[in-house]
């Protein structure tokens, strides 16, 4: 039983980057394919809210497959093993989500930063997986590096609604307070790597 709930969580766990896949190629091909994704292609698949919860929704259905198919004496340790698969999967978002942004702004690297963050969701996505990363750790001490981490769950979550609230008022003050706290959870990550 436990070989078919492996094959059955792992096709969950890359649910999002599929889901993604398909829908930006729907879309796409409704707008026409050609040699470079059109910003508007990314930009209505990363903004879908639904496409978002289904991928969510399927990661965390996959945790519980994971979890449930443990011996119940090895389920603490389990879930260190899967806080640490979570954290990958967020690691892989967001790298496969920048790649994304910067193709569908044809190789510019400013234009993909302002598309990964205008598209919400790439950066909500890994914030939200890391959040729940540490939500299903037994104990969870919010003590120096924890807490640097979830500062940058915050900013990262933070960015998007930003740029979508100030943005209804002004664009480029919006874009400009989105980008600004990427860039400060950024250099957090970065800070607390080096640490």
């Amino acid at each position: 039983m436990e070989p078919k709930y492996g094959d059955l969580a792992l096709l969950l766990y890359a649910a999002p980057f599929i889901l993604n896949f398909v829908y930006a190629l729907y879309v796409w091909s409704g707008v026409g394919l050609s040699a470079v994704m059109p910003q508007i292609v990314y930009l209505e698949v990363t903004q879908s809210p639904y496409i978002f919860l289904a991928g969510f929704a399927a990661v965390v259905l996959a945790v519980i497959l994971d979890f449930d198919a443990e011996p119940a004496n090895a389920r603490k340790g389990a879930t260190a093993t899967l806080s640490k698969r979570l954290q990958l999967i967020a690691l892989i978002s967001v790298v496969l989500a920048f790649i994304s942004a910067w193709y569908s702004a044809g190789g510019d690297l400013g234009t993909g930063v302002l598309n990964l963050v205008d598209g919400r969701y790439p950066l909500v996505f890994p914030a939200v997986l890391v959040l729940f990363s540490f939500l299903i750790l037994p104990s969870v001490k919010l003590q120096g590096a924890n807490t640097k981490n979830l500062l940058v769950i915050l900013l990262l979550i933070a960015s998007p609604a930003a740029l979508y609230e100030v943005g209804k008022r002004d664009s480029i003050a919006g874009l400009g307070i989105g980008l600004a706290l990427v860039l400060v959870a950024a250099y957090l990550l970065v800070n607390n790597k080096k640490d």
